[in-house]
């Protein structure tokens, strides 16, 4: 999930640096997100949802519209999860968590679901939620390579930060949060401040160049998402990940050693100075 707040000159977005024993991108910094749940296909949390089914299935292009929705749910569930922060409404109002008896209650919650002692459908049960599954933005979609041991097909929402809450890392999967510019996240990566996945560094890359939060998500209602394969390969003794697009991607295989035609077009993440940087011309 990736989630966006106003800031003057644009937008800031949230990242949670991953524990450096997790299983996926560990010591990087993410998105907040995870793996759909089988709980996250129950029919309460269905007809909790503010965005129906069929509406879920349209924009994912999904034929199921149930497996669809289940996407939305899960990747509120696990913001709130790994981020604290819960998309979702009560009584017709946007949750708020400034209040001090509020933010106690949930992250009473937030503890008990983490712990395996509750599940996120009794959480919106018992507090009578809506889950604000309208108000994601379906922005891009992810498929790990073919030569990697473990894979994802994940799929990236955007959405902005609800008033009244603030993220919190969740001290197992995540050890800290923070706000940064997309640009400002990028260039810390440049100087190894940060560690970013290509798929991150990408994505912080579009939404340097959309600029606000309103831009990013008018781009999102209004684009087709097709699904990005990335083929990692060798060029001229470094490593490189070849996007759709590129001039060396038809004809690469994953995991190969490529000669690179410098007259050709760029779609790529390439490794330079220990960090991944976006490269991509017209």
């Amino acid at each position: 999930m990736v989630v966006l707040r106003d800031r003057a000159d644009g937008c800031d977005v949230l990242l949670v640096e991953r524990h450096a024993a997790s299983r996926a991108f560990a010591g990087a910094h993410v998105f907040p997100g995870g793996v759909v749940d089988p709980e996250d296909g129950a029919a309460p949390l269905h007809g909790a949802s503010a965005l129906g089914a069929a509406a879920a299935a349209d924009r994912l292009q999904e034929p199921n519209p149930a497996a669809a929705l289940t996407f939305w749910i899960a990747a509120i569930r696990e913001l709130f999860e790994e981020a604290g922060l819960l998309l979702a409404r009560r009584d017709g109002l946007v949750l708020r968590l400034d209040d001090p008896a509020t933010r106690g209650r949930f992250r009473d919650h937030r503890a008990a679901l983490l712990a395996g002692a509750t599940t996120f459908a009794a959480i919106v049960a018992v507090e009578r939620l809506e889950l604000a599954t309208d108000v994601l933005h379906y922005f891009s979609r992810w498929i790990t390579p073919v030569n990697v041991p473990r894979r994802y097909d994940a799929r990236f929402f955007v959405a902005v930060v609800p008033p009244g809450q603030e993220p919190l890392h969740d001290e197992r999967e995540t050890i800290s949060t923070m706000w940064a510019a997309p640009r400002a996240a990028l260039e810390q990566a440049r100087a190894g401040r940060l560690v970013l996945a290509p798929p991150t560094v990408r994505t912080l890359d579009d939404l340097a160049a959309l600029g606000t939060p309103a831009e990013i998500i008018a781009e999102a209602r209004r684009r087709t998402v097709t699904p990005i394969l990335p083929k990692p390969v060798q060029v001229d003794g470094s490593m490189a990940v070849l996007y759709p697009g590129d001039a060396a991607y038809d004809a690469a295989e994953p995991g190969a050693t490529i000669v690179d035609d410098p007259r050709g077009r760029r779609n790529r993440a390439v490794m330079r100075d220990g960090g991944w940087q976006s490269l991509r011309t017209p």
